[in-house]
């Protein structure tokens, strides 16, 4: 469903993951190794959201990462462009 994103990018993702979701802890972020597709199944195991409510959390989330309809994303003191 999702796709892998490439080992120069994960970094900048990675950190909004963190900014995103702050009670994800950084083993379980690294254990994802770049795959946000096991994202919604950490989502639902930390913040007990429903499967359905964690899809949507990470569809939002993939909408940022997305370059086709956002070329860039706002960070805190950071602009990462994609």
């Amino acid at each position: 469903m999702f796709r892998n994103y490439s080992y120069s990018k994960w970094p900048e993702i990675r950190e909004l993951i963190k900014l995103n979701w702050d009670q994800i802890d950084d083993e379980e972020i690294d254990s994802l190794k770049g795959r946000l597709d096991n994202l919604s199944d950490i989502l639902q195991r930390v913040y007990h959201f429903s499967k359905d409510q964690a899809d949507r959390e990470l569809m939002e989330f993939r909408q940022l990462l997305n370059p086709k309809k956002n070329n860039s994303f706002y960070l805190p003191n950071k602009n990462f462009l994609f």
